[in-house]
């Protein structure tokens, strides 16, 4: 802007050579200072480029004030006579120079003291200038100079937040990016700990089904008292198993913290005694005594609650008892207190003789994965009280750990129930008092194990039915394109073709050829509620988990047949 002002100032007041000349020297001066600014943001990383641009920056910020200061001088003494037009000139180089060079202290020298110089030589050595102008010309210069210092270090400081802001922004970005990153890596993680969880539990459940039912079916059997007993054993300490691997797999849910309840009528007296009569083999094996001790009337023990994990608790306590003490007598003591608005307050506490638990550690022992060494050293992975607190704040309860007298340790948990009344179990049904029925219904079972597959016929045995098995997705979509049958019992992991995709084919098939639709139900050892709802949304119609409850089975299989089969 002040180079173009100079230019037209003097071809006008003098001629056009003078012009052109001016140009000529400041043209190039002005490319090479664009070049050297585009150079630097071009390579801001190499090595020394921030200090090199400085100084030449520097350098020719020098020059062209230098150079305009001097042309005006030369310009005032070949023509004296335009000495007011030259002071303003140089006073608009001046300005100019010192509001808009601010990059470093000796640029913004380099842009004012030229400038200023000329300034004092037109004013002090030009006969005949008197002191009244003098004085505004120093004041002028003072109050310039004043003014773009203080712009210069507003412009510094300016810069330097948007320094700092540009810094944060990169920190945050690659905070952000990181984050991204290690948000993928524990989505991945959970994905692949999800597949363990889902392969441990059918690996699990696919046994253990096979065990409670062939117990259930026992159970419905006349046998001898001592039998009896070891079935119902049996059936209890499978059970208790079932239950715990739930929890085991709520882990998860707790860590998402979409752990849930399933509150029924439960009579806790009557599963402490279970816990006990299952446990008491392994207590006799330690060489330890166990005792039960229940403070209050058996009816405060029948309450609303969610009965698994009250057990669950219960034996997570109970075995860590059980491994951390040498020798004495562990004892469940359970106290229901009545209140006042038909609630009952209950608390349970489990008694060892092991090495306590300092003080210290009392709450961090609750934490995932978090051991003393005397846990450590007798094996587990720290997830069974980390499971315990979860439970008991699910139940909205509390749960601690103080010392016992003369040693050890107390585990302790405690919640409010509302009281509920059990309903009367019906006699188990007698598989040779089943009158046959004469339509014969037809149920295909697609399941791939052995020992499921005989289950399933001994589970089916009280009904007169027509039961065809296949091992495998393929064989039921065969099976089905040739006959129809009344109910459909599918496996959901099998070889050749597991069950939803058989499931997808059948529904195809259906849709295409206008054939009535199958029944079909799903048996799964996935119990995950994302695969129910996968199965759900392929087209079955309903689910069946391992291991199978008897009675769900029994409804699915006589509301599949009209009128009902007697059972």
């Amino acid at each position: 802007m002040s180079v173009g002002a100079i230019i037209l100032l003097t071809g006008w007041l003098c001629n056009w050579t003078w012009a052109l000349s001016f140009f000529v020297v400041q043209a190039p001066l002005y490319i090479l200072l664009w070049r050297v600014t585009q150079n630097g943001l071009a390579h801001p990383t190499a090595p020394g480029a921030g200090l090199r641009l400085k100084r030449r920056t520097e350098l020719l910020t020098l020059a062209l004030a230098t150079h305009n200061s001097l042309f005006v001088l030369v310009a005032w003494r070949l023509q004296p006579d335009f000495h007011p037009h030259l002071m303003m000139l140089i006073a608009a180089v001046l300005v100019v120079g010192a509001l808009q060079v601010h990059a470093s202290r000796l640029s913004f020298a380099a842009a004012v003291v030229p400038p200023v110089a000329a300034i004092f030589w037109i004013a002090f050595s030009e006969v005949g200038v008197s002191p009244e102008l003098q004085a505004p010309v120093i004041l002028f210069v003072f109050g310039i100079v004043c003014a773009a210092w203080r712009q210069w270090r507003t412009d510094r400081e300016t810069v330097k937040l948007m320094l700092d802001l540009s810094e944060g922004s990169q920190k945050l970005m690659t905070a952000l990016s990181q984050a991204e990153t290690d948000r993928a890596a524990a989505e991945r993680a959970n994905q692949a700990k999800s597949r363990f969880l889902a392969t441990i539990s059918h690996e699990v459940r696919t046994p253990l089904n096979v065990i409670l039912g062939l117990a259930e079916v026992l159970k419905r059997r006349r046998l001898p008292p001592a039998e009896a007993g070891m079935i119902d054993d049996m059936a209890d300490a499978g059970g208790m198993l079932l239950r715990l691997l739930n929890g085991a797999l709520d882990i998860s849910k707790i860590e998402s913290g979409q752990s849930e309840v399933q509150m029924a009528p439960a009579d806790l007296g009557q599963s402490l005694n279970a816990v006990v009569r299952v446990w008491r083999a392994r207590v006799d094996e330690l060489n330890l005594s166990l005792e039960l001790v229940l403070q209050g009337q058996p009816e405060d023990f029948i309450v609303q609650t969610d009965v698994a994990k009250v057990e669950q608790v219960i034996i997570n306590f109970l075995s860590n008892a059980l491994k951390l003490t040498p020798s004495g007598v562990i004892r469940i003591v359970a106290q229901a207190q009545p209140a006042s608005d038909d609630s009952v307050a209950l608390r349970f506490e489990i008694h060892d003789q092991g090495p306590g638990v300092p003080e210290a550690q009392r709450e961090r022992i609750f934490q995932p994965f978090e051991q003393l060494d005397a846990g450590r050293a007798v094996g587990g992975a720290g997830l069974g009280l980390a499971i315990s607190h979860a439970s008991v704040q699910a139940l909205g309860g509390d749960l601690g750990v103080h010392a016992a007298e003369p040693h050890g340790a107390v585990f302790w948990f405690g919640f409010t129930a509302q009281r509920a009344t059990i309903r009367a179990v019906p006699l188990p049904i007698e598989i040779d008092l089943l009158p046959a029925s004469p339509a014969r219904p037809t149920i295909l079972a697609a399941e791939d194990h052995p020992a499921n597959r005989k289950l399933l016929a001994l589970l089916l045995e009280p009904f007169d039915v027509n039961l065809v098995f296949v091992e495998n997705g393929k064989e039921a979509l065969a099976a089905l394109a040739e006959e129809s049958f009344d109910l459909v019992l599918m496996d959901a992991m099998m070889p050749v073709m597991d069950g939803i995709t058989a499931l997808t084919a059948i529904r195809a098939a259906e849709a295409a050829t206008g054939r009535p639709r199958a029944l079909i139900h799903m048996l799964t050892a996935n119990v995950f509620d994302d695969d129910v709802a996968r199965y759900m949304q392929a087209g079955a119609d309903g689910v069946l988990r391992k291991p199978i409850e008897i009675d769900d089975l029994q409804r699915v299989v006589q509301k599949s047949f009209s009128p009902p089969l007697a059972a």
